[in-house]
């Protein structure tokens, strides 16, 4: 299909810079998620690869060949927006049919490229209805097909399910990774939900501020964070990240002492766990040593929260576990997982 490659890309207006200077390659057959919050500069960098963006400085490459001066018509990419951009007075048919018409592709291969594009995205029985006869799921399925049925070299996914419930954002999630599986198309993903990123990408680009802060498989930016803001973006909830100082390897916070965290003597920490990797322990035996600030059962488990001094620290706990507000309590921490950073420049220690 096609690799991607993005060499110092940058994009400001004026003196507000976007985009700072992004080096990347996405590989052949990739799902690349990029991940961050809102005005992170992902949703720009992949209007820059659609060629709807035109770059302020650096290159983009597809398939090895520069694309910069090249019309977004004829990049040959594919676009699902968040919102499904349906034609209301078009029939399901029509509307994957377009881009065909557009291409001025044979109408006698119309038919065919239709209905396999509409059986990928199982709508093959509702090619007859107009987009307000579907649920929201069925239209973002056609906005799918519409951008399958011509067999881009690149698909490119902005937001495309912000707009769906939690049930079906979980089913669609399921489709697209299923989708992409089959038909091996190299794809850009954007997104500030974690839990979509971490059930989708390949890999992932973590960004901030314009700047890809990490970039990594699911594992590998869960497990071994780059800096504070990588480490309490991933993980729902995220990482505990409680500040401190490093005296002769034991680190010192609020309510907090964990021996054989590091090793030295340091002032301005930052000890990251995550709530996984805490248990909850008897008053005044543990690493942590509280009251309990809330407690939040969610079914197959319960949130546990303390805080220390002014930091709220998160556990979770076993689902039958029940306990008084405001009543002692201790937290253990697993000293192997967990995490040290700076707290002036918040880079991995």
């Amino acid at each position: 299909m096609a690799s991607i490659s993005l060499n110092k890309i940058s994009k400001a207006w004026g003196p507000v810079v976007g985009v700072d200077a992004i080096d990347l390659e996405i590989r052949d057959k990739e799902f690349m998620v990029f991940l961050g919050p809102s005005g992170c500069g992902k949703t720009t960098t992949m209007r820059m690869i659609a060629g709807l963006e035109d770059p302020t400085g650096g290159e983009i490459l597809i398939d090895g060949e520069t694309v910069n001066d090249v019309d977004a018509r004829d990049r040959d990419v594919a676009m699902v927006f968040q919102s499904y951009a349906l034609y209301p007075n078009m029939t399901i048919y029509e509307n994957i049919r377009f881009p065909l018409r557009m291409r001025n592709i044979p109408k006698d291969k119309h038919d065919q490229m239709v209905r396999e594009a509409a059986a990928i995205v199982e709508l093959g029985d509702l090619l007859d209805r107009k987009p307000r006869a579907l649920s929201g799921g069925q239209r973002q399925r056609a906005a799918l097909a519409r951008a399958v049925v011509r067999h881009p070299r690149v698909f490119l996914m902005d937001e495309p399910l912000s707009n769906l419930d939690a049930k079906l954002r979980l089913t669609m999630r399921a489709q697209l990774k299923h989708i992409q599986r089959r038909l091996e198309t190299t794809t850009i993903y954007v997104t500030h939900d974690q839990i979509e990123a971490m059930t989708l990408a390949d890999r992932i680009a973590i960004m901030s501020k314009g700047k890809i802060q990490q970039l990594g498989t699911p594992d590998e930016v869960y497990n071994n964070p780059a800096n504070v803001f990588v480490a309490g973006f991933i993980g729902s909830p995220p990482m505990n990240l409680l500040k401190g100082d490093l005296e002769n390897g034991t680190f010192i916070g609020p309510s907090t002492r964990v021996e054989g965290v590091g090793t030295g003597t340091r002032a301005g920490v930052i000890l990251g766990i995550r709530p996984e990797d805490i248990s909850v322990a008897q008053p005044g035996q543990g690493n942590l040593n509280s009251s309990l600030y809330s407690l939040e059962p969610t079914g197959d488990q319960t949130l546990v929260s303390a805080l220390a001094g002014d930091q709220m620290v998160v556990a979770k706990g076993a689902r039958s576990f029940r306990q008084e507000l405001e009543t002692p309590i201790g937290f253990n921490f697993d000293v192997s997982r967990c995490y040290l950073f700076d707290a002036a420049s918040g880079a991995r220690i």
